[in-house]
């Protein structure tokens, strides 16, 4: 089996390059496409991504869970696999049939964008990258992911060209989506033998599934909803500026939980071996080693948003700045609620409580939405976001006080929330000395460079003078597993 550390490293560089890859596409689209076009995308991007949430269900998390489980048992874990691969496939077949007739009947308006995500929903059927995530392999899925991820960066340059190429959008990342499940399959072999499947044992994977497939559902209430009701209430300009704010938000904190992704399959296998000491302490480890990285990237994201925006995005989209500070809140919140739930509560099976704290969620963020869009626009989709994200951190807080040191968390952080807010004052005394230049790519550097080196330092310092046990416990433990 493959480190941590090492999972780490090769989720990492993926997710550095999704990070990466909106730096490079989205000032081109914002000013090709403009807000409205990429208002069009994000619209039909998240009622097709619906659809994939059906034809997926739960198996992201539950595949990975069961996969692990079986992790030493080639013949069991053979069974295992094409059990919950046909379960998938037939799902996902009537989902295909559901996704043409919603198309052709209702959709009419933009059938050929349509047409494109179909790619998109065809790859979630056909997609068991879950199998190799099961297995601690993520080489492989690495390997893969940059490449079609380069290819579909190229598409966008080539194929979208104005503000009537939205379709070229689409269709380069729909097809990445497709390419992606199509590369699994020549490696399956390596790790399962075919078994044929029975009724009986691809049923037995249904009613977990459907559990995990409920804060699938839930979650996407207040990650996919917001901005179908955006679209049909706001209109596809507040829709586009909401989606662009959000996406930069969420940009940087893709390699913290690079880690959560690596954890969760660790965490199974050693929660099934009976190691709970163990499992609390890599717990223990990813919390702070989240939290500290998260409250740097909310503060940072606040601090630069004012120069940020007029530099990344070109003139017209001061919009994004409040949305921007509102919406960098989430980052250490997601951080949170990443270890609490995936990397605690559903390898413990505590798949319940899991899926009532999203429930929770859902339901706080769909009630603001409800008030706040007709009032305030995208503003009101990102306060509810915000809203969504404390409640479902404030109930598996709740849910696992008993089982985790959830007090020495908080009091561990807050010297980082310090730290962070000297470094947001740092870099808007420097923006007040540049001046107009501020909002230039030199200024924003100067303002990046200096708010990392200000957190480093001062969270060096302060680890160093207080004789902080944190680094010590992190890095000998990153470098085991």
């Amino acid at each position: 089996m493959a480190s941590v550390k090492r999972n780490f490293i090769y989720n990492s560089a993926y997710q550095l390059l999704v990070a990466v890859a909106p730096l490079v596409t989205t000032p081109y689209l914002s000013r090709v496409i403009g807000t409205a076009g990429n208002g069009v995308f994000t619209y039909t991007q998240s009622i097709t991504n619906y659809f994939v949430l059906v034809a997926v269900m739960g198996m992201t998390n539950y595949g990975v869970r069961t996969i692990a489980e079986h992790a030493k048992d080639r013949e069991e874990r053979s069974r295992v696999f094409w059990e919950a691969f046909c379960m998938q496939a037939l799902i996902g077949a009537v989902v295909l049939v559901a996704y043409v007739c919603y198309a052709v009947v209702w959709g009419q308006q933009y059938l050929p964008l349509w047409a494109l995500w179909g790619m998109w929903v065809l790859g979630s059927v056909l997609d068991v990258t879950w199998l190799l995530w099961g297995m601690q392999v993520f080489r492989i899925p690495t390997i893969r992911n940059f490449c079609t991820r380069l290819a579909s960066i190229a598409a966008i340059f080539v194929l979208v060209r104005g503000p009537e190429d939205v379709w070229g959008y689409v269709a380069a990342i729909a097809g990445a989506f497709l390419a992606n499940a199509l590369l699994v399959w020549p490696v399956v072999r390596r790790y399962v033998d075919w078994v044929r499947p029975t009724w009986k044992g691809m049923v037995s994977h249904l009613v977990p599934n459907l559990v995990l497939f409920v804060p699938v559902i839930a979650t996407s209430l207040y990650l996919i909803m917001d901005k179908v009701m955006l679209g049909s209430m706001a209109g596809m300009d507040q829709t586009g500026l909401y989606d662009y704010a959000e996406k930069v938000s969420k940009m940087p904190m893709s390699v913290i939980t690079a880690l959560g992704a690596v954890v969760l399959p660790k965490m199974s296998t050693i929660i099934a071996e009976g190691r709970n000491e163990e499992a609390r302490s890599l717990v223990v480890v990813t919390m702070w080693f989240m939290l500290a990285c998260a409250l740097a990237l909310s503060f940072g994201i606040a601090a630069v948003a004012p120069e940020f925006a007029p530099v990344f995005f070109g003139d017209g989209y001061d919009g994004c700045i409040p949305l921007l500070r509102v919406l960098c809140v989430i980052v250490p919140l997601i951080c949170a609620t990443n270890v609490m739930g995936v990397q605690w509560l559903l390898p413990t099976k505590h798949d319940g409580l899991f899926t009532a704290s999203v429930a929770t969620g859902a339901v706080i963020n769909v009630a603001v939405n409800l008030f706040a869009i007709p009032v305030a626009g995208a503003m009101g989709a990102a306060i509810a976001t915000v809203a969504a994200e404390v409640a479902v951190m404030v109930f598996q807080a709740c849910a696992v006080r008993k089982q985790l040191p959830l007090f020495s968390f908080v009091r561990g952080m807050l010297p980082y929330v310090v730290i962070g807010a000297v470094m947001f004052a740092c870099i808007r005394l420097l923006a007040g000395v540049l001046g107009p230049s501020a909002a230039t790519l030199g200024g924003l550097l100067c303002e990046v460079a200096l708010g990392g080196v200000v957190y480093l330092v001062l969270s060096y310092t302060w680890c160093w003078a207080t004789k902080s046990e944190e680094l010590k416990r992190v890095l000998p433990r990153l470098a085991r597993w």
